[in-house]
């Protein structure tokens, strides 16, 4: 069951996930992120996607794990993509989409994320859906991220599916927005897929 309307402001609500996710066990962890992945699996989206953008989880601070849809995928024959920040500066941030090519090829950015190097660069116009961290969301379609504007910079140049991964306890009805936040197409929890409406 999601929350009621939230009246917290975007750096309370990212705290409030943040410390959620800091008390889970490891098994909880892997136990949702495990029935998140089944749902991502199912989507007519993803199972369409010949090229997917993903992103490798911090796994240490409690993020939804990707690794092993990543690889899943990877064996498959689709085209695995993950980020790679190429401008750290808060005015311009910049990401750099690559090739996955396995977890030998990746290697740690100054944050701690795992980024791949030596493999090939994807256009974002080559994206078939994304998918996108998100501390939480609300069923308006925002989400809360990091706050470095590094994926609505991103999105904002893409007509693609776009799928958050959450945690259910972390869904409430509705993020604030500011003017330069993206809308997801898809949020996916534990227990959920939720399919927010286009003029949210």
């Amino acid at each position: 069951m999601t929350s009621p309307v939230d009246t917290d402001t975007k750096e309370a609500l990212r705290a409030r996930f943040r410390a959620y996710r800091s008390r889970l066990a490891p098994d909880t962890v892997a136990a949702r992120s495990a029935a998140i992945r089944q749902r991502v699996r199912a989507l007519p989206e993803v199972q369409q996607a010949r090229t997917l953008h993903a992103y490798w989880p911090m796994v240490d601070r409690g993020e939804v794990d990707t690794r092993p849809l990543i690889r899943s995928l990877h064996d498959h024959g689709v085209q695995v993509v993950l980020p790679v920040v190429t401008g750290y500066n808060e005015d311009t941030p910049a990401l750099e989409h690559r090739r996955y090519a396995g977890p030998d090829a990746l290697r740690a950015n100054r944050w701690g994320i795992q980024e791949p190097v030596d493999t090939a660069s994807v256009p974002p116009d080559a994206l078939d859906v994304v998918l996108v961290p998100a501390f939480g969301a609300g069923r308006n379609g925002h989400r809360i991220g990091h706050g470095y504007g590094y994926y609505d910079a991103f999105l904002s140049a893409l007509d693609v599916p776009t799928i958050a991964l959450i945690y259910d306890d972390c869904l409430i009805e509705a993020i604030p927005a500011d003017a330069h936040d993206v809308p997801v197409s898809i949020i996916v929890t534990d227990r959920r897929t939720v399919r927010p409406p286009a003029d949210a």
